[in-house]
């Protein structure tokens, strides 16, 4: 089950008290989605997505931040973007690049509080992060437990897989192509991380989810050992109902003293009936009875060994 607008929508209400945690949020939005472009000779920084909400972030960081002149654009079923020109570009650039070098954004050694790590995260997730939980439903399908988030250049990505672990969150880094993804996959990894970034409704979802696959497994754990014990109790029905056949065809079963007798007719008529059941209607114990059944199926083993032997004897 996809959750990523429910966490971005979360993170977007977090509160970023402080002006550095709201650099590093725009930091990474910049990074995450900024490049530089040549129109008419003049340069321009220029942040796209496909989606609103992390483009509607960046403008509104950018007013709050700097007193650059951008130019907002999109939407009719094209993308979104953020646009500045040269000095104003290089303002923008002169916020988030306090602490690290304007050539290096993705840098993160300069992150020294928790508070401002969160904050970097959650505009890394609002970029091109994406989150996954298992379905609660049982006949929906649905990938496992995912969180990732997505840099262009490994650099990038190790410096924020750095970041998290400095935050004792655990994370991998996998490439591709020139992208790379730094992700999580344990229910508890990414609950987590989740957490770190704000997305408390979302930590909650995916305890949920997590309580209700644990459940489902316990379920279906003892469903299959209720249904194996089901198996093997008929199985051994039928072995004891052959071997009293074996034993009144061969004459053997008169030779049986009362008590056998007894249990073999009780078998017959009850071929439907656990070893319990069957005991509780003779009235014997259930250890009892099941003495009694084994010396039958061993006695009508025999006998049918026996009768074969006679068969082979004859046919030579």
């Amino acid at each position: 089950m996809n959750i990523t607008d429910e966490v971005r929508e979360e993170i977007l209400l977090t509160d970023d008290d402080h002006e550095s945690e709201r650099r590093e949020y725009l930091c990474a939005l910049v990074k995450c989605l900024g490049s530089i472009s040549i129109e008419g000779g003049k340069s321009y920084l220029v942040l796209e997505s496909k989606n609103r909400l992390p483009i509607i972030t960046a403008a509104t960081l950018i007013k709050e931040l700097t007193d650059a002149e951008i130019e907002y654009g999109g939407g009719e079923g094209k993308g979104y973007y953020v646009k500045a020109e040269g000095a104003d570009a290089a303002k923008i650039f002169a916020c988030v690049s306090e602490g690290r070098s304007a050539t290096d954004l993705g840098d993160t050694d300069g992150i020294t509080s928790r508070t401002s790590a969160a904050a970097y995260a959650r505009g890394a997730f609002l970029a091109g992060g994406s989150a996954y939980i298992p379905s609660e439903k049982v006949e929906e399908k649905s990938v496992g437990y995912h969180i990732e988030f997505m840099f262009f250049g490994e650099d990038a990505a190790t410096a924020f897989a750095d970041l998290l672990k400095r935050c004792e969150l655990t994370a991998h880094i996998s490439s591709k192509g020139n992208y790379f993804s730094v992700y999580a996959k344990s229910a508890d990894a990414v609950s987590d991380i989740l957490a770190f970034m704000g997305a408390n409704e979302s930590v909650l979802k995916t305890t949920s989810a997590n309580v209700t696959r644990l459940a489902n497994g316990n379920v279906n754990r003892k469903t299959n050992c209720v249904m194996a014990n089901i198996d093997k109790s008929q199985e051994n029905t039928m072995r004891q109902v052959e071997a009293i056949e074996n034993l009144k065809e061969s004459g053997e079963y008169d030779k049986l003293d009362e008590k056998l007798k007894e249990t073999c007719e009780a078998r017959l008529n009850n071929r439907d009936k656990t070893l319990g059941e069957l005991a509780k209607i003779m009235g014997i114990s259930k250890s009892g009875l099941n003495h009694r059944l084994v010396k039958i199926t061993e006695l009508g083993s025999e006998t049918n060994g026996g009768r074969n032997k006679e068969r082979r004897k004859g046919n030579k």
